[in-house]
């Protein structure tokens, strides 16, 4: 008997220690509060998940439908659907985003930050003097307004193109691209070009309906692009026009596949530059960065007055022109960078 009550002492011993570490709560005040699964039945009492669904509800974030995962009911479906929403994937990069700007992107929920490089505005504003000389650095030159070129492709055979048994070349494999406009920039022709193309105001310059010079194609130059006159019927040229060249150019630019050789991972969406791009080019320092700058570039710009002219710009000198069409000036060809 005296056994039997140690043992009862014991216990309540055990039972009296087990109250004082529970703060002096017996073990049956404590519960759990979860919003079970399937129709989701209120306990009531508000349990951290129910705060938890409040503060999704507020944001509007997440849906309290049923998904993949099955129906959880309403306030597992909010939290489920929450946790697992990724940011759509955006349509603009870092290098498009204007610097300390910031925004979303894929599935990683990675705060991206813009690192687009916008004009050099500031230093064209406090140009004073500047004065191109053939060898950049001297006491009158100054590059703080230029852009950065750099050099993305080179090497192997220059490539070519053909027409009417006409092949003529590009001086070389050589691919620079602007960092402020974002072009690629070939080597010049290696011979020059007459630039008769004819092209309808108000024509798609992609798939032109009407007698126009597909100027933004992918690939091959049509018909118009080498027109003896734009304004009589077309008449195929046997040459190869400024158009023609770089539409119908294939030319690696960017070297993604790493072998530098110009001719395999190559681009087909080449197309002759307008003025305003040719110009762009020597503000922003093609004199001192492209090769064979000095020379006269055809441009796809007519000239307002007549149709027989064209626009072209000496890119070392920046100074800009119209003449015939048939004359023979340089050629060199760009893309853009959204392919």
């Amino acid at each position: 008997m005296k056994k039997n009550k140690k043992k009862i002492n014991n216990f309540s011993l055990v039972l009296i220690l087990a109250v004082i570490l529970c703060g002096g709560l017996p073990f049956a005040t404590f519960s759990v509060f979860a919003e079970q699964s399937g129709s989701t039945p209120d306990s009531g009492t508000d349990s951290r998940i129910k705060a938890t669904y409040d503060f999704l509800v507020t944001l509007t974030h997440g849906s309290e439908s049923a998904g993949a995962w099955g129906d959880w009911g309403a306030y597992w479906n909010r939290i489920r659907s929450s946790a697992q929403w990724v940011p759509s994937t955006a349509t603009a990069t870092e290098s498009q985003v204007l610097p300390s700007y910031t925004f979303y992107a894929g599935s990683d929920r990675t705060l991206k930050t813009g690192t687009a490089i916008v004009g050099k505005y500031d230093e064209q504003k406090d140009c004073r003097y500047d004065d191109w000389l053939a060898s950049a650095g001297t006491v009158n030159e100054n590059t703080s307004e230029e852009s950065t070129w750099t050099l993305t492709a080179d090497g192997g055979t220059a490539v070519s193109v053909t027409d009417n048994a006409i092949t003529v070349n590009i001086s070389s494999n050589k691919v620079y691209q602007d960092a402020l406009t974002g072009l690629y920039w070939s080597d010049k022709a290696a011979t020059a070009l007459d630039n008769e193309f004819q092209w309808e105001i108000g024509d798609d310059p992609v798939t032109p309906t009407s007698t126009s010079c597909n100027f933004l194609s992918t690939g091959t130059a049509n018909a118009y692009c080498d027109n003896r006159d734009p304004t009589d019927a077309i008449t195929e040229d046997d040459d190869v026009s400024a158009a023609e060249f770089c539409l119908n150019l294939e030319l690696d630019g960017d070297n993604a596949d790493l072998d530098d050789d110009g001719t395999t991972g190559v681009e087909t969406d080449w197309y002759l530059p307008t003025q305003k791009q040719l110009m762009q080019a020597y503000i922003d320092g093609s004199a001192n960065n492209l090769p064979n700058a000095v020379n006269n570039f055809w441009s796809s710009s007519e000239y307002t007055n007549t149709r027989h002219y064209a626009w072209y710009v000496y890119l070392n000198y920046g100074s800009t022109s119209y003449y015939n069409k048939f004359t023979t000036y340089y050629v060199r060809c760009i893309r853009g960078t959204s392919e």
